[in-house]
């Protein structure tokens, strides 16, 4: 689209706005960590549904089928399987943001100029936004959790009655290392919660990005998501040291993920920042209460367990491993794009919103019966 858009055009013409809103949302996924994990389909770490008005939706899962099936010449009604459907509500909620032009617009190629930064400081917004509510969806509530330790790599929390009890184990020296990333990975694939427990296996994520020359890069994986502080103590751990000596080649992977910091049995392992008042990032217990609280749709949660509810005497940073679904995005496909003059014609406002609803990935059988699925994150474990 040209630059040399006129007001006149945009009021004119719906579908030019309609078109700077589609530029507005694919500027606002660019640099977000986030983006390759974005899909349609049940293999993507955010899977996302289109959702057009504000009501309640309920995404839908099919479970894995457990039968024993029949053999021989036995007939199949002596031993039907069960189609468990699985599903949660989730409430969307739009979010919004306007900029004011400075007074008098004494030239055509002013407003080309306010239009096209205020076009890319709403996407960053709005990047911002919805990058904040992923993180603060995913740390919520976590149901299965690794620990640091500093003498055994993780913690036995095997005893322990609730997450927030194993983590406030955690003391001075506990740091992250590959022993408890490990143990991650383990847990996920064969279906362990952290006090020993049976759960389910987690679904590996498939992340994909189309390059520049049209080419489509795919990873199956796991993948293993980090503030910038783990990520610091993950490198000082010397078997991590050693392991990326031997890594190859990881050019795909660099191009596919923003962040990452190498890999581990195949998983990558992505450095997702820092939480600040300037930028969105990973969260610890020391991000006030009421900063998380801002930052979560409270409707889609049952309980909401800020960062600080996690730590004891020592802070404590939050990461995640993540599968298949471990987020659920349903809005609309693009930001709608709004433009008016206001002020008796002598300003110009630029406005976006977009319906938005973010959750965590946390699933039950839609007759109403217990499952192995309930009340449990679909395919999160927490680390601390």
């Amino acid at each position: 689209m040209t630059n040399a858009i006129t007001y006149e055009a945009i009021v004119n013409n719906p579908n030019i706005g309609i078109e700077i809103g589609k530029e507005i949302e694919k500027a606002s996924w660019m640099k977000s960590p986030f983006e390759p994990l974005v899909g349609r389909g049940g293999d993507r770490g955010i899977r996302t549904f289109n959702v057009t008005n504000y009501q309640p939706f309920r995404p839908r899962l099919k479970s894995k089928l457990t039968g024993k099936g029949v053999a021989g010449n036995a007939d199949f009604d002596t031993n039907y399987d069960d189609l468990e459907i699985l599903s949660q509500t989730i409430y969307p909620e739009v979010k919004g943001n306007a900029l004011l032009s400075p007074i008098e617009q004494y030239s055509q190629m002013q407003f080309i100029d306010f239009k096209n930064e205020s076009s890319e400081n709403l996407a960053e917004w709005i990047a911002d936004v919805r990058d904040r509510a992923f993180i603060t969806a995913l740390s919520n509530d976590f149901t299965n959790i690794v620990v640091a330790d500093a003498t055994n790599g993780f913690k036995d929390t095997s005893a322990e009655k609730s997450v927030q009890s194993a983590t406030k184990k955690i003391a001075k020296g506990d740091v992250v290392n590959c022993k408890m990333l490990r143990r991650a990975i383990f847990m996920a694939r064969t279906g362990l919660l952290y006090n020993n427990k049976e759960a389910f296996p987690i679904k590996p994520t498939r992340s994909e990005t189309t390059t520049e020359g049209g080419i489509s890069i795919m990873n199956y994986s796991y993948l293993i998501l980090l503030d910038s502080h783990g990520i610091n103590q993950l490198k000082n751990d010397p078997e991590w040291r050693e392991m990326q000596k031997y890594a190859g080649d990881r050019g795909d992977k660099n191009r596919l993920f923003t962040g990452l910091a190498g890999m581990i049995d195949n998983c990558p392992v992505l450095d997702m920042g820092v939480w600040t008042k300037m930028q969105p990032g990973f969260l610890n217990s020391e991000i006030a209460d009421s900063e998380f609280e801002a930052n979560i749709n409270k409707q889609n949660f049952s309980r909401l367990t800020p960062p600080s509810s996690y730590a004891n005497n020592q802070p404590v940073a939050l990461g995640a491993l993540i599968g298949a679904s471990a987020l659920v995005m349903g809005g609309s496909d693009s930001v709608k794009f709004y433009i008016e003059k206001v002020d008796a014609g002598r300003k110009i406002k630029c406005a976006v919103d977009r319906l938005m609803a973010i959750s965590k990935g946390r699933f039950s059988l839609e007759n109403g019966n217990l499952s192995v699925y309930s009340n449990q994150d679909f395919a999160t474990i927490g680390l601390a």
